[in-house]
């Protein structure tokens, strides 16, 4: 939906605010621990995985549920919110979120539904469904469309895995006097765990439509309640940066990514682990 939303929201370019960030269904990760990591997250088992590869939820030991926040380049029209829950279930685990981006001249809004199994101790698989509705203010009216998605996580070597994830394999469509499609994006990469204190990820992605974009990650765990985190993305280039803590069982991340001509876009989110 990006250039309905370029036509729709003229009165953001007038203010100067970048348009054609989020539209129309894009595939963008969410989860603080993954935006201070350059969103390199395809390998990595967290509570948001079910926003960027769920065939990591399958690695879950607990159930957990959480909340995110992020506001891009400090824009309070552009901000996304989210809520995420996971339960595991026998071999496989179920996952459930629930995102909003916007405001009211344009938002979009994202409910979402995932499985993911583990097949042994090195290959997990998930599969997922999300209904996705687009509102635009000033009479442009709304839209909605239904994607899938399927994933992939496996260990090559004790301390190697990869990963990979296709978003909207089905090129649901949006509608509208263009006839535009939801993204279909490709993503792949990979994790090493250098010891139980340092690990690596890196990825590409690359939807259908653009140039490929490249992410790569370090999070170091120097103490059990402190985790330290890095990155670097491209397309644009960004720099990103955060911190994670372990309370018990309250998880806590913030990052921040930093892209030269925009400025910030920080990101919070705070995980509960039940027994």
């Amino acid at each position: 939906m990006r250039s309905r939303l370029l036509t729709a929201l003229s009165g953001l370019a007038l203010l100067g605010l970048p348009v054609s960030v989020l539209a129309g269904g894009d595939d963008v990760p969410i989860g603080a621990r993954f935006g201070a990591m350059g969103n390199a997250g395809i390998t990595l088992v967290d509570l948001w995985s079910i926003r960027h590869n769920p065939a990591g939820l399958a690695g879950l030991e607990n159930p957990m549920a959480g909340i995110y926040f992020q506001s891009h380049w400090l824009s309070p029209d552009l901000t996304m919110k989210g809520l995420a829950a996971a339960t595991p279930l026998g071999q496989g685990t179920l996952g459930l979120t629930v995102n909003d981006f916007g405001y009211e001249l344009y938002r979009e809004q994202r409910f979402g539904l995932a499985y993911a199994m583990r097949f042994g101790e090195a290959l997990r698989a998930s599969v997922q469904f999300d209904y996705l509705g687009v509102r635009l203010g000033e009479g442009y009216g709304n839209t909605s469309a239904i994607t899938a998605g399927l994933g992939m996580q496996a260990r090559i070597t004790e301390k190697l895995w990869i990963g990979a994830h296709l978003y909207n394999p089905n090129r649901a469509e949006l509608g509208g006097p263009t006839n535009e499609r939801v993204p279909t994006v490709l993503r792949a990469g990979m994790g090493y765990t250098f010891s139980d204190k340092l690990t690596v990820t890196g990825e590409a992605a690359k939807d259908i439509d653009r140039e490929a974009s490249y992410r790569a990650g370090i999070e170091y765990h120097p103490t059990e309640v402190l985790y330290l985190r890095t990155g670097v993305s491209t397309g644009p280039v960004q720099g990103h940066g955060g911190i994670g803590l372990r309370l018990k069982r309250l998880d806590v991340d913030l990052a921040v990514s930093f892209r030269s001509t925009l400025g910030a876009t920080p990101q919070v989110n705070v995980n509960y682990r039940f027994p």
